[in-house]
């Protein structure tokens, strides 16, 4: 092969290229196309170098960057050699095309999707305001976090939020930002339960503390669920999870009782109080953590149901006994919550713009729900029956007849409409057949047409 094709690159010192890249780029895209072929040995980097006017270091650093991505390789003591990409290689080298692929275009949320906020009534405007705020003024809190527990402003806030919406006096020390209900349900039975450990779970309940707990090798035990709620443990376990305020996903809530029922006979107790801002009637009834003075209570929060599903994060208050073992577990299994969004989500509740926005949501999700709940007295009055809770982001719904549960789901899936199956969260047995219906993501309008839906969809199958 000719030498000149070694001399014919074309560098250019003004280019905003390193020159190494330059002949990088000449060298491989010859071999690419055969001009070197396979088996060509390169000129020595000192004599090519002086050849075409650069130092001996970019000829050596376009070298070994040939050599790194395979289109060259270096003898001992005999130079560098052209490779053989082999002629599938090169074809598809100079047939490859850029793709513009198109995004993908979000799935609308479906009548009557549960636990979903409203994300078209979220303060977008002014979350950019409080971004570019942080961007600008505390840069560093948008990458860096200097406790494995979280941002302490927002564990400071978070606090202080605690205190002033729910009755729990807690410090900022004991708050540790997760990354949603999973998350934290991993870090509470990583830190108190041992593996084969008896793990108490609502029945019904959420279906997603069951598979954390068989992943992590712990077993469930299954508390049955009454008109007061989750009911108290028939054997020794290692903790218990349950959902007082607003039960998940029946909407009881627990009287106090059964909550100091519960306090006596734990061992640790997990207070899941996802949903707690949405009372509808009557005062805020007091976290159970406000009632327990032996350190007993790990209190669970979100930010999912309350201000964005897209944030992913969510808390736990626990007792000051249980940090140290809480840092343990975070240190050898990482930690996962966002950093980005933590200090913006601070500055938010700070300044009070949180709660405007929760004040507003749920002046909105009241007249939803009564709209929902009129539309279910309105039309399904003979076939599907529910209690009013005065709480919560969903409803349950009981079949007064004996319907084709599949067929419902086939027919409500087909007119467009997303009711989950109530059978679905029994995890041991005993399970009810019905609904678990969401009103807080749709608009009058369109609450009104789902139930009409519903309706045409039900219409064939009762009796």
């Amino acid at each position: 092969m000719s030498h000149a094709i070694f001399l014919s690159v074309d560098l250019d010192a003004r280019s905003t290229n390193p020159l190494f890249q330059q002949l990088y780029d000449a060298l491989s895209q010859s071999i690419q196309k055969g001009r070197i072929s396979a088996g060509t040995q390169l000129p020595a980097s000192r004599i090519y170098a002086r050849e075409i006017g650069v130092s001996r270091g970019t000829v050596q650093a376009a070298y070994d960057q040939l050599i790194a991505e395979g289109y060259a390789q270096a003898r001992r003591g005999a130079g560098v050699y052209a490779t053989d990409i082999s002629t599938t290689a090169q074809e598809w080298v100079a047939q490859i095309k850029p793709h513009h692929a198109k995004a993908p275009v979000p799935n609308p949320v479906r009548p009557f999707s549960h636990g979903v906020p409203d994300m078209r009534a979220f303060p977008h405007a002014l979350w950019a305001q409080y971004v570019g705020r942080v961007a600008r003024a505390e840069p560093a809190g948008l990458s860096e976090m200097s406790d494995i527990f979280g941002d302490w402003p927002l564990r400071c806030a978070i606090s202080a939020h605690l205190r002033d919406w729910r009755g729990v006096l807690v410090s900022p020390e004991q708050v540790v930002i997760t990354a949603g209900a999973a998350d934290a349900m991993e870090l509470v039975v990583q830190a108190v339960a041992g593996k084969n450990a008896w793990v108490g779970l609502e029945n019904p309940g959420y279906p997603m503390l069951a598979r954390v707990c068989k992943t992590l090798g712990m077993r469930p035990h299954w508390l049955a669920v009454d008109a007061q709620g989750a009911c108290l443990p028939t054997r020794d376990v290692a903790v218990s999870v349950i959902t007082p305020s607003c039960q998940y996903p029946l909407g009881s809530t627990m009287p106090i009782a059964r909550r100091q029922a519960h306090l006596a006979v734990a061992n640790w107790l997990v207070e899941d109080d996802y949903d707690s801002e949405f009372r509808y009637t009557g005062r805020p009834v007091p976290a159970l953590m406000a009632l327990d003075r032996q350190q007993k209570v790990i209190y669970q929060g979100s930010f999912s149901k309350v201000f964005s599903n897209g944030l992913r994060i969510g808390y736990l208050v626990i007792p000051d006994r249980l940090i140290a073992p809480m840092r343990d577990v975070l240190r050898q299994r990482g930690v996962r919550a966002s950093t980005m969004p933590q200090r913006v989500l601070a500055r938010f509740m700070e300044d009070g713009a949180f709660y405007r926005h929760v004040r507003k949501m749920r002046r909105l999700y009241r007249g939803r729900r009564e709209a929902f709940l009129a539309g279910l007295q309105e039309h399904f009055d003979d076939i599907l029956m529910f209690q009013d809770h005065g709480a919560g982001m969903s409803v349950a719904l009981h079949y007064t007849k004996l319907l084709d549960v599949d067929k419902v789901q086939e027919n409500l899936q087909t007119a467009g409409l997303e009711c989950a199956p109530l059978a679905t969260y029994y995890g041991g047995g005993g399970a009810r057949n019905g609904l678990l219906c969401g009103f807080c993501g749709f608009d009058e309008a369109e609450i009104s047409q789902g139930l009409q839906q519903m309706k045409a969809a039900l219409a064939p199958l009762t009796p």
